[in-house]
């Protein structure tokens, strides 16, 4: 088996009750503002949607902005500490909830707890890097990702269920989850990144310029759309909720599936051709999504989608893993994140802003020609003997 995974033997245990350590508190993240608050901060906080959402706001802009000192504070402190820090404000934030009943309460656990978790995914990414097997890096970076992203789903839809019948089993429910994660940090709580051998010439910090275009429009593209698909799809194809869901998961089950192929091809022939690739799919499809009517042709679309991601994601860590310097790479990791959450923060209301003034095509041809031009722009600059 272990010929086959992508990070080293030595260490391996240790990164993988990391793994799921964060991606359980990212499940209940996820759980407690999207799962949980829309049924219990009404009922028993005697707070609004206003309130609560915001909190949520105040809590993505604290962990997003910080992510650049969280990195570095991960890599020189500790990946242990930072991380069991983490789980005890989440585990903290939740026990005092049901007192919470003033919104500055509410945001201020929420902002407390999103500087707490500035530290995990720079950390984690980080990590990931340095114990992975030379030669598959873009592997050992897709895999981690594609293993702690899926609980923000399993949270939401999880926690959902049970806090519209039972909102303080659901409350209870995330404390569980969160005491868990709280204590397989606290087993690792003396745990390092391991730091690489220094390496001899100075590193061309300049070239960390040419990250930024595609940390930024890799978010900020599929977000110019995100809160207008499901009227979208229901005004353009007649899609109820749930069939638009069934599209996205065959979408996301092609870009999992084929994940081992595209990686293996990254790590053997080179990132260039699947990021530039991945990136013009991913542009072509939103082009055809802008004016399609056809059932059949959306979910076609669909799997485009997840071969263009299969193809990018690995293409965009391997471009990450060979080329970011080693020295407080958990810091520059984190600064090319808080970029990636602006596109995140940023895409709807300029999608909203387009749909208004041109149309519902606008932002679905916005975001194609962004996909468009940040492919042109890494073809150019990553063509031979212009990257060296």
């Amino acid at each position: 088996m272990f010929r086959y995974l992508p990070w080293a033997r030595e260490g391996l245990s240790v990164f993988l009750r990391l793994v799921l350590a964060v991606g359980l508190m990212e499940g209940v993240r996820s759980g407690f503002f999207a799962g949980l608050l829309p049924f219990y901060a009404p009922e028993y906080l005697h707070l609004g949607p206003a309130i609560f959402t915001l909190a949520f706001t105040f809590h993505q802009l604290a962990e997003n902005l910080s992510k650049t000192f969280g990195g570095l504070v991960a890599e020189r402190v500790g990946f242990g500490r930072v991380a069991t820090l983490a789980a005890l404000m989440g585990l903290l934030a939740l026990f005092l909830t049901p007192g919470a009943k003033a919104a500055w309460l509410l945001w201020g656990l929420a902002l407390l707890w999103g500087l707490s978790m500035s530290t995990l995914y720079p950390g984690l990414m980080t990590l990931a890097s340095r114990i992975a097997v030379p030669g598959r890096e873009a592997r050992a970076l897709s895999f981690t990702l594609t293993l702690v992203l899926p609980w923000a789903g399993i949270g939401l839809v999880g926690v959902g269920q049970v806090a519209q019948r039972h909102p303080e089993a659901a409350l209870l429910l995330l404390l569980l989850a969160q005491g868990l994660a709280f204590l397989l940090t606290l087993s690792l709580f003396a745990f390092r990144i391991p730091l690489p051998p220094p390496k001899r010439g100075a590193y061309p910090w300049s070239r960390l310029l040419f990250f930024l275009p595609a940390a930024f429009g890799q978010t900020f593209a599929p977000a110019l759309v995100s809160l207008f698909l499901l009227r979208y799809a229901k005004e353009k194809l007649g899609l109820e909720p749930i069939a638009l869901g069934g599209l996205l998961l065959l979408g996301g089950a092609v870009a999992f599936g084929l994940l081992p192929f595209t990686g293996r091809l990254v790590d053997r022939r080179g990132y260039r051709l699947a990021l530039v690739g991945g990136l013009a799919l991913l542009g072509l499809t939103m082009l055809r999504l802008a004016t399609t009517t056809s059932l059949t042709e959306a979910a076609l679309l669909a799997l485009l989608v997840g071969l263009g991601y299969s193809l990018f994601m690995p293409g965009w860590n391997g471009f990450l893993a060979r080329n970011l310097p080693e020295e407080n790479r958990a810091a520059i990791w984190g600064g090319l994140m808080t970029v990636e959450g602006l596109g995140v923060a940023l895409g709807p209301a300029v999608g909203g802003v387009l749909w208004e003034a041109f149309g519902p095509q606008a932002p679905f041809l916005t975001g194609s020609a962004l996909f468009f031009a940040l492919s042109f722009f890494y073809a150019l600059i990553l063509g031979r003997g212009r990257w060296n």
